[in-house]
């Protein structure tokens, strides 16, 4: 009876010390992010050490929208025409961008957000990891 009442505490204490999830701030989401790394499931990196396009993130209560601009030298943008509109869902503790297009329709789920640094996972397990992105401007 007496290893049981240890057994239960010793029980009670690990469950009460499971690690805490991390609150994602997800207004850091808002602005300007390039992809510095792709990894898909079977292990292989892609390192990405220029990009010619750049992910700005736009969203408003639990609504928002994704969409692919060039930089140029001068600090200005050169806009696409694809946007991508999503919804923001809790799902299983998880923070998840539920996309759709006209064409297509997937969820991503944000596993680290900060100011400087994002880290996304998709529905088809890639990983994809991002930098705020600093425009370099030349004509300062």
């Amino acid at each position: 009876m007496k290893a049981l009442k240890i057994l239960l505490v010793l029980l009670f204490v690990f469950v009460s010390c499971q690690k805490e999830k991390h609150s994602i701030d997800i207004n850091q989401l808002n602005g300007y992010w390039e992809i510095v790394q792709a990894q898909n499931p079977y292990g292989k990196n892609v390192i990405y050490s220029i990009n010619t396009q750049v992910d700005y993130f736009e969203m408003k209560d639990s609504l928002g929208f994704r969409k692919k601009l060039k930089p140029d030298l001068s600090g200005n943008y050169k806009t696409t025409k694809a946007l991508e509109e999503f919804k923001i869902i809790t799902e299983n503790d998880s923070l998840k961008l539920h996309y759709k297009t006209p064409y297509d329709a997937w969820k991503e789920t944000i596993l680290s957000l900060n100011d400087s640094l994002m880290l996304v996972k998709n529905d088809k397990d890639f990983l994809y990891t991002y930098k705020r992105f600093e425009p370099i401007n030349i004509t300062e």
